[in-house]
């Protein structure tokens, strides 16, 4: 290969990876996306729980007023109302523990991508340099022939 054709496949090396970064950084935005996506859902989902807790606790408190007792009086109606808070609560503890691991599961991949991106460029860069190097050297690069 003529010295033209080996500085054009520099080149045309270095612009691979510079696009093969662009596509990494394309991916990393993705996954942060996706992790804002998974904050967003986790905060509906808390939202939708304290609603349906309110609910519940209406509907109780509606029950027992039409049973003819008093609201605040009753030790049992109170014990259900604390359980059916601590069931919400529960339940909105685990709502916001799976929102978070998503949410770092996307950050890890981002990051991960991102990693991709500068090891592309790296990798460019350095056969770009043996590239240069065999034709500073006039020797024939490894794999061409």
């Amino acid at each position: 290969m003529g010295v033209e054709m080996q500085i054009a496949s520099v080149a045309l090396t270095m612009l691979a990876a510079r696009e093969q970064k662009k596509a990494y950084e394309l991916e990393a935005e993705s996954y942060q996306e996706q992790g804002k996506m998974a904050a967003i859902q986790a905060s509906q989902q808390e939202s939708e729980r304290n609603r349906r807790l309110r609910s519940q606790l209406s509907t109780l408190n509606n029950a027992m007023a039409g049973q003819g007792v008093a609201l605040g009086t009753s030790s049992s109606v109170e014990a259900l109302a604390r359980d059916e808070e601590k069931i919400a609560l529960a339940d909105i503890s685990s709502i916001k523990l799976m929102g978070l691991s998503q949410r770092r599961k996307y950050g890890i991949s981002a990051a991960s991508a991102k990693a991709g991106g500068r090891a592309a460029v790296l990798g460019g860069f350095s056969k770009s340099a043996q590239m240069g190097y065999d034709i500073y050297t006039g020797k024939k690069s490894v794999g061409n022939p």
